[in-house]
């Protein structure tokens, strides 16, 4: 199933809600969050991302891949009923084939999501009681 969230990310003074994957595979230096293009096109967020992206190759599971990279271009916080996280600053990028929007270990940590159970997409906040288990959104394709 896989720890599955659901974030607002602001681009300029666009926000759009989206559910993301914990992907702790996707190791960066930075906070990143990885987004599907169709995401972008059906958002209307193109105008409002720089001109100028850094264009990165990064290794897959199927093998490396060029994306766009547009550095600290977003803030992300996770959606709760019942609360928030604080926001954060990452790299959007911006990926040609991916299906599902993802975030990289580092934009996870960021966030406080500690993973208690990937299987059965078990999750808390790095700050929750330690009774308190959240559940996964379903996936989101774009």
């Amino acid at each position: 199933m896989g720890v599955r969230v659901r974030l607002r990310v602001r681009i300029s003074d666009k926000e759009v809600d989206l559910v993301a994957l914990a992907n702790s595979g996707f190791e960066t230096d930075s906070p990143q969050l990885l987004v599907p293009r169709n995401f972008i096109l059906r958002n209307s967020l193109e105008p409002l991302l720089p001109s100028n992206p850094l264009t990165l190759e990064y290794d897959t599971a199927g093998g490396p891949i060029v994306m766009h990279v547009y550095p600290y271009a977003c803030t992300v916080k996770v959606l709760e009923e019942d609360r928030t996280s604080r926001e954060v600053k990452a790299d959007l990028v911006v990926s040609p084939i991916e299906k599902e929007a993802l975030m990289s270990d580092a934009l996870i940590e960021e966030l406080g999501i500690v993973i208690l159970s990937p299987r059965r997409g078990l999750w808390r906040f790095m700050d929750d009681p330690v009774d308190k288990i959240r559940v996964s959104y379903k996936p989101q394709y774009w």
